[in-house]
């Protein structure tokens, strides 16, 4: 068995544009102290390194309408991004798959092969799980013993099918109500007062692997955001969190919204 596998390769579901999927850490495990050892997801421009895309606006084909991807200006004569709230250093994990992939280290994943048996994913390391068709993460989900999973496009009526695996990500009290009155479970992230306001009346828990938790659980352990396809009913928030700069740029949006 390969330790990464391309499980897609095509359009994007978002917008058209060139995309692949790859799942990696099937022999030797993800080291992310907050999601433990599952096996991670990366949904890619197939055509623009991940730096580059979120420099010059190309992310879109994998992130869609995500409020935390910043915007996109030419300065100078070059593409930069400004206020980007994103967590994810698209320099590190996302960067090294991309080079990866394009050395051709990762095979297509065989037909009906179904590598994550018994394994536990994480869907959307980076990347929106929307932008991959749903059958692709059904199928990667076959024989799994678990998953967490998360996609900011969940207002599209064209990807509906993922509401059984995925929470809605939700940036505001607004966004959860919204989600859940259409039978979603909501992600929601916020800075830690209107949290507190607003949990009670969202039924939301606060997320077991943050440090506001005590870092209690990982998301390996814990696997509360799955979707809707459970039984559990509740949704999960979780602080605000990230890198110098993104929190500087999340308090600087909070303070002019």
């Amino acid at each position: 068995m390969a330790n990464g596998y391309i499980i897609y390769q095509g359009a994007s579901a978002l917008d058209g544009a060139p995309i692949v999927v790859i799942a990696t850490g099937f022999e030797s495990g993800s080291t992310n102290r907050k999601t433990g050892s599952m096996v991670q997801t990366y949904v890619l421009r197939s055509d623009v390194d991940p730096v580059s895309a979120v420099r010059n606006g190309t992310d879109a084909s994998i992130c869609g309408n995500c409020t935390h991807r910043g915007t996109t200006a030419t300065i100078d004569g070059q593409s930069k991004n400004t206020g980007r709230t994103c967590y994810v250093n698209v320099g590190q994990g996302a960067l090294a798959v991309y080079r990866a992939y394009k050395r051709g280290i990762y095979p297509t994943l065989p037909k009906g092969q179904a590598p994550a048996s018994g394994r536990k994913v994480r869907l959307g390391t980076y990347g929106d799980p929307a932008a991959a068709p749903a059958h692709v993460w059904q199928s990667l989900l076959r024989d799994s013993s678990g998953h967490t999973g998360y996609t900011h496009q969940w207002r599209s009526p064209q990807i509906q099918a993922l509401r059984s695996i995925c929470m809605a990500s939700a940036d505001s009290a607004a966004d959860a109500d919204e989600a859940q009155s259409q039978g979603w479970r909501t992600f929601r992230v916020g800075m830690w007062g209107e949290v507190e306001r607003d949990r009670t009346r969202l039924s939301e828990s606060l997320c077991p692997a943050s440090a506001e938790a005590g870092k209690k659980l990982t998301c390996e352990t814990c696997l509360a955001c799955d979707g809707a396809g459970t039984a559990k009913r509740g949704s999960i928030f979780i602080p605000a969190h990230g890198g110098t700069a993104v929190m500087a740029n999340i308090k600087k949006r909070n303070r002019t919204n």
